[in-house]
């Protein structure tokens, strides 16, 4: 066969091969562009949830004022709202109601990470004002971030330092920094700093696993009674989370996406935990009214008056301020 013949045989074997693996390229680029753009888009959307929440956190801690259930629950449903419309039309499905129920469904459960406990929001199918089913959201109870000591006495952290036991024997609440708790209580086996701050964060992310996964099983029934055939899993990596902020964590599974393919996505937005600084409010002998700081209340000459939220609180009853960087 003749050199030029076998440069044509070369091309025509070749040239197709090379424009099939451009193809195969192209689509592959266009399917990774594709799942990073929805991860994308899925945690700012949770990002956004989790700047909300620790916003109205801090609102709470700033002006003194703890919500009743009612309005909390309001303010949780507004949230989850501003999500899922945010999600909607980064998802760019805002104006289509069906496919937003479709995307719920997806969903299986989230949760709202507050200072001192967790709120599951699970989902179920209840009928709207027009007798047609429709999927809303449940929020359950909010859930303690609770340990056991090895006395049997009930550990309740924060998402900082400052935790609360509960001694059985007694029936009293003792409340403090780890430092000053550890001498006040018995904590063991959380005899350091680093262990109690470790055994907290495995508290933490094994009780939110554990309701997640009952969240799930809930959420297949759910699924079967609308008779899709659909599949969830606790999110890989959730055991391995660090959480120390107030924070929205939210997982979407199998959500098909335009190409035919399937998006499987899980975020955590947090903001940093700002815990209030609570005060003691006394009235000298001299009828002076002042606030302490824990710790630094005077053994005599006041008289103990009430326990305040914070400094704001304080100065709006008419408290001079000692935090114990101050002598009276």
């Amino acid at each position: 066969m003749k050199p030029l013949s076998l440069v044509l045989l070369f091309l025509i074997i070749s040239i197709p091969l090379v424009f099939a693996h451009d193809s195969r390229q192209d689509s592959y680029d266009r399917s990774v562009s594709l799942h990073k753009q929805y991860e994308d888009d899925f945690q700012a959307a949770v990002d956004d949830a989790g700047a909300y929440l620790a916003r109205m956190e801090s609102q709470q801690t700033t002006t003194a004022v703890r919500y009743h259930e009612q309005k909390q629950l309001n303010l949780d449903m507004d949230l989850l709202h501003v999500f899922y419309q945010n999600l909607a039309l980064k998802f760019g499905i805002e104006n289509n109601p069906v496919a937003i129920q479709n995307l719920k469904i997806h969903m299986p459960a989230m949760v709202l990470l507050r200072y001192n406990g967790y709120v599951l929001v699970t989902l179920e199918d209840t009928a709207n004002s027009s007798g047609q089913r429709e999927i809303t959201p449940v929020f359950w109870p909010i859930r303690p971030y609770t340990y056991t000591l090895q006395n049997g006495n009930v550990l309740y952290f924060t998402l900082d330092d400052k935790a609360t036991v509960y001694d059985k024997a007694s029936n009293v609440f003792v409340q403090d920094e780890y430092a000053a708790l550890a001498g006040k209580t018995n904590l063991a086996p959380l005899s350091t700093l680093a262990i109690f701050q470790e055994v907290r964060q495995n508290t933490i992310t094994a009780n939110v696993e554990q309701d997640l996964g009952g969240a799930i099983n809930r959420h297949m029934e759910l699924v079967k009674r609308l008779g899709l055939n659909l599949q969830f899993s606790i999110p890989r990596g959730l055991n391995e989370q660090s959480i120390k902020d107030i924070g929205f964590m939210a997982f979407v599974q199998g959500y098909p996406l335009p190409n035919g393919e399937r998006f499987d996505g899980y975020a955590f937005g947090g903001g940093a935990v700002v815990q209030r600084k609570s005060l003691i409010g006394t009235i000298s002998s001299a009828g002076r009214h002042v606030a302490y700081g824990n710790g630094c209340v005077p053994s005599a000459g006041v008289t103990v008056t009430e326990s305040l939220f914070d400094g704001e609180e304080a100065v709006r009853k008419g408290y001079f301020i000692n935090d114990c960087t101050n002598t009276q």
